[in-house]
């Protein structure tokens, strides 16, 4: 077998040699075995009849370039040999040839028609010319037909395994969009937990400096107080770098960190963050049971990232935090006063900065859609900002509260903003 392959793959390589070597072989059968009368000795090979044999055999050296003119003239060349010497052609070996290049290249309409046609050619001048019957002669017909059958054969096979390759090609590109798309979504789900763990420690530092910095003076107590907040919020945000950092460069798994996502349990300790922060949160617990690891999760960010914008944008504002599960979903509603420009500890950085130069409302937005939920945001009328999230129980399940962003008014506060809104039109929150 590695021999037969070494040879198919020497005549891909070289076509015109392996054709080359395929007329001469036919030559040399049909000079060896010219034919014989019925009942008689082989035959003498004459000038006409050798003539005939080497066009016919040399013929077959175009037959890939040309395979209907090899055909022709393979055809015309097995007649004249039979009207000549008065015997069966043993030219129908080179016309053998030249059918199984027309099965092979050719349209099925092509190949049919020439092989039925140079079979009843062959058969009838046989049966004119010789002395040989009918079913005598169909022994003709049938080599023919038996090339023509193996080059149907050899193209479907081919055909085949090209369907086998395309698939494998097929196969390797969609695993590698497979591996692509993973290892985006994995990267967006990083820049997700670093906006929601890092931007909430540097907020609450950023305010606790501007503390520090009013109170440096007049109350240093307090001012050292605020530094020694500043500094517990770096040390944070160093461990979870450190964390996430040692995680991304692993390769095994075998030692990766096993502390638990955040969690509905760990709003105390969250919401005592931002009341050191100067925030007067109102709130009261979630009375549902446990929930899924990933409602969880999504409730812990969505009010950490609300909260987070609260102390940015409206430091020393009022806000109320509502829980409220019916119908198979957990509705969390954040809700601010907007706050006053004139609080004492109001941070200049804060007050700086840039309106919708971040991207919380999209991260939380994409993360309560993950789940199955709905996200509504927007400025309230009487001031202040509104975070309204609606996450199913259960899996699929999908909200059915009346206040859906589809069926409110431009006016409305409650409607979802677009994703131009979110940059220039809700108030400036990120």
């Amino acid at each position: 077998m590695g021999q037969v392959a070494r040879l198919i793959a020497g005549c891909r390589r070289h076509p015109l040699w392996c054709d080359v070597a395929v007329a001469l072989t036919v030559l040399t059968i049909n000079l060896v075995q010219p034919g014989a009368k019925h009942g008689q000795h082989q035959i003498e090979l004459t000038v006409a009849s050798t003539t005939i044999i080497v066009v016919a055999s040399a013929a077959l050296i175009f037959r890939r370039q040309a395979p209907i003119a090899v055909l022709a003239i393979t055809t015309l060349a097995g007649v004249a040999y039979t009207i000549t010497e008065q015997v069966k052609s043993p030219i129908a070996l080179a016309l053998a040839c030249a059918l199984y290049t027309i099965a092979v290249l050719k349209d099925r309409t092509t190949r049919t028609v020439a092989a039925l046609t140079v079979a009843v050619i062959m058969v009838a001048a046989a049966t004119l010319f010789t002395d040989e019957n009918l079913p005598a002669n169909l022994s003709v017909a049938v080599l023919v037909l038996f090339a023509a059958a193996i080059g149907e054969a050899v193209r479907y096979r081919r055909a085949y395994l090209m369907e086998l390759e395309d698939r494998v090609r097929r196969a390797e590109h969609s695993r590698e969009e497979e591996a692509e798309r993973r290892v985006i979504e994995e990267r967006l789900r990083i820049a997700h937990e670093l906006h929601d763990v890092i931007a909430h420690h540097i907020a609450l530092m950023n305010v606790q400096a501007g503390v520090a910095s009013h109170l440096l003076r007049e109350q240093p107590d307090e001012a050292d107080r605020a530094l020694a907040l500043v500094r517990e919020g770096g040390r944070t945000v160093l461990t979870e770098l450190t964390v996430l950092l040692g995680v991304l460069r692993r390769s095994g798994v075998g030692s990766l960190p096993t502390a638990p996502a955040p969690s509905l349990r760990e709003l105390g300790a969250l919401i005592d963050s931002f009341t050191a922060a100067g925030l007067a949160v109102d709130w009261q617990p979630p009375v549902s049971g446990p929930l899924p690891d990933v409602l969880e999760l999504t409730a812990y960010r969505v009010l950490q990232e609300s909260l987070t914008n609260v102390v940015k944008h409206a430091p020393g504002a009022v806000v109320q935090v509502r829980f409220e599960q019916q119908r198979g979903s957990l509705t969390i509603e954040i809700t601010d006063d907007g706050g006053h420009p004139g609080t004492q500890y109001r941070s200049a950085s804060a007050a700086a900065a840039p309106i919708g130069a971040g991207h919380g409302l999209l991260g939380m937005r994409e993360r309560v859609a993950a789940v199955g939920g709905e996200l509504v945001t927007g400025p309230l009328p009487h001031g202040g900002f509104r975070v309204r999230a609606v996450l199913p129980l259960e899996t699929g399940a999908t909200s059915d509260d009346p206040g859906t962003a589809g069926r409110r008014s431009d006016a409305d506060p409650e409607r979802v903003p677009s994703a131009g809104e979110l940059s220039a039109g809700t108030g400036g929150r990120c």
